[in-house]
This record gives structure tokens, C-alpha cells and sequence, in this order.
């Protein structure tokens, strides 16, 4: 048997494992519930009692997580925090009449398509009737011939 001269052991490095996807998606999905929940209570601290308080804590607790709140989120840049304590959405605001105009006018254009409609069956209804009686009145007659 042969003989081990020497044994050498090399200084082992620690190694750091990049991350991984798995982690970015955790990351990301926690950082778009924080945008959600900041967001939602943005919208409703007008509402709620206390919710501008509540508003503050979460946006300041959010960005010192890591960045804005509600950045990256549809409101971004729309809800601005005014020095009495109430949050005065103007862009959100004109976003929301918009939406309640167009509404109306899709609500009117409706009502005037069921008016045609009523309207169309009605004038069906008179022409099948005026149609029935021609044709009852045709076969009274063959049949008075007969």
C-alpha cells in the first residue's frame, strides 16, 4: 500500500446564489400588493374614518420599504395630498365625470335602440295582421265559391 505524503485543504469561498426567479416573483408580487393596498387606501380616505391618517402611515411605511407606493399603478401621479389632510383627485375626478358621461350616452343610445326595436315590431305586427286578414278573406272567398 502506498503512502499519503501530504494532504493539502484549500480555504473554501462562500458562495451567494444569485437570485433566482422565484425570487424576483416574490419581490414583485409583494411589491405590487404594497401599490394595491396604497392605492385602495388612497381612494378610500375620503370615505373611511380616519383613512387619511391611515393613508399616511401606509405611504410612508411603503416608500420606506422601497419606493413610491404607487408607482407603476394607474394612480400614479393622479391622487395628490393636499394640506388639510383630504385627498383631492382632480385628474381622478375627471377621469370619473368622463366615465359617467359616456355612460349617459351609451344609457341613451340604449333606450333609442329599444324604442326602434319596439318600434319595428309593432309595424311587424301591424303588416302580419293586415296580412293575416287578406289571406282569411282570400280563403273565405274559394271557399264560398265552392
Amino acid at each position: 500500500m502506498n503512502r499519503i505524503e501530504s494532504i493539502h485543504v484549500a480555504p473554501t469561498s462562500t458562495q451567494r446564489a444569485l437570485p433566482g426567479r422565484f425570487d424576483s416573483a416574490l419581490r414583485g408580487a409583494a411589491e405590487g400588493l404594497v401599490r394595491g393596498v396604497a392605492a385602495t387606501v388612497e381612494l378610500a380616505a375620503p370615505i373611511i374614518p380616519g383613512g387619511t391618517i391611515l393613508s399616511a402611515a401606509i405611504r410612508s411605511g411603503a416608500a420606506a420599504a422601497g419606493g413610491s407606493p404607487l408607482a407603476g399603478s394607474p394612480l400614479a401621479g393622479g391622487l395628490t395630498g393636499s394640506p388639510g389632510g383630504g385627498t383631492a383627485g382632480g385628474d381622478v375626478l375627471d377621469a370619473t365625470r368622463t366615465l359617467q358621461r359616456e355612460a349617459q350616452t351609451f344609457n341613451l343610445q340604449y333606450l333609442q335602440l329599444q324604442e326602434h326595436m319596439q318600434r319595428e315590431s309593432r309595424e311587424f305586427t301591424a303588416v302580419s295582421n293586415v296580412m293575416k286578414v287578406r289571406h282569411d278573406s282570400a280563403r273565405a272567398a274559394i271557399q264560398n265559391i265552392h
